[in-house]
């Protein structure tokens, strides 16, 4: 039996080609604005808030190493909540999530040779807003190349598969249940060493979740908005070429595909 495979076209590879560096320039930004926000002690974006808690109980391991760990099993999750309709290539979001947590533990020691330890409080609130815009743009080039989803998103196209809700609702069903998690272990962990940050303004917020993941949350989705509306057209050009030369949906994208930038509530990041 002859089975003819269609080559991809030169125009096909080097289309790909572009996206796949869209697609780490995007995470490579997400992570900058992890590490940028995390050097306040003001807290970090919502999906990153646990393994925050956890590399400040335990060290011995970096913070890339437990978004790799608690990424893992945000696809176990997703696993649980699909049973038999969960598919086996969603187990791809491993590589997304290798690859992100390498490059927090790479931003976060490229910024710590010129961020200071202690911080006055305008310089964190700096630092936060450029973190906003930052992962905002990092969210908007990793959703345009269209590569391969976070964890993150898998969870959230998981439940609305299962419950029947919109995307954006159970964006912020799991964006709410991840801080109130990142919340409790930072209770449990830190209630005799002292629950809440004092140093340099960081008072009255729990260590690992502060004022920076409320800012973050809300604001992503603010930022992203004027972003898509001058740069949407021109990336995508630059991506795909012409329009009839953009691919369809890949299966890993598929499985968990994020929600729609327009609401507001995508974050990596996430990825995130």
């Amino acid at each position: 039996m002859n089975m003819n495979k269609a080559r991809p076209t030169r125009r096909q590879v080097f289309s790909y080609i572009r996206r796949l560096i869209a697609y780490v320039l995007g995470m490579f930004f997400i992570a900058s604005g992890v590490s940028l926000s995390r050097s306040t002690n003001w807290g970090i974006s919502t999906v990153n808030s646990i393994p925050n808690v956890l590399s400040l109980r335990f060290p011995q391991l970096s913070l890339g190493t437990w978004v790799i760990i608690v990424f893992t099993c945000f696809i176990l999750l997703q696993a649980l909540i699909l049973l038999r309709k969960f598919k086996w290539y969603s187990f791809l979001q491993l590589l997304s999530s290798t690859l992100f947590g390498f490059l927090v533990d790479g931003t976060d020691a490229l910024y710590g040779l010129f961020l200071p330890e202690s911080q006055a409080v305008w310089l964190k609130i700096l630092l936060i807003c450029i973190a906003t815009v930052v992962i905002a743009f990092g969210i908007f080039l990793y959703l345009e190349a269209n590569i391969l989803s976070m964890p993150g998103e898998g969870v959230t196209l998981a439940l609305s598969q299962r419950t029947g809700l919109k995307l954006s609702t159970c964006k912020i069903i799991f964006d709410v249940g991840v801080v109130l998690t990142a919340c409790v272990l930072s209770l449990i962990f830190f209630w005799d060493s002292g629950v809440f940050w004092s140093p340099s303004g960081t008072d009255c917020m729990l260590r690992g979740v502060g004022i920076g993941t409320v800012v973050i949350a809300v604001f992503v989705g603010v930022v992203m908005k004027p972003i898509m509306h001058f740069l949407k057209q021109p990336v995508h050009a630059l991506l795909y070429g012409a329009p009839e030369a953009a691919p369809s949906q890949p299966p890993a994208a598929e499985a968990s595909s994020p929600a729609p930038p327009a609401d507001g509530k995508n974050e990596l990041a996430s990825a995130e």
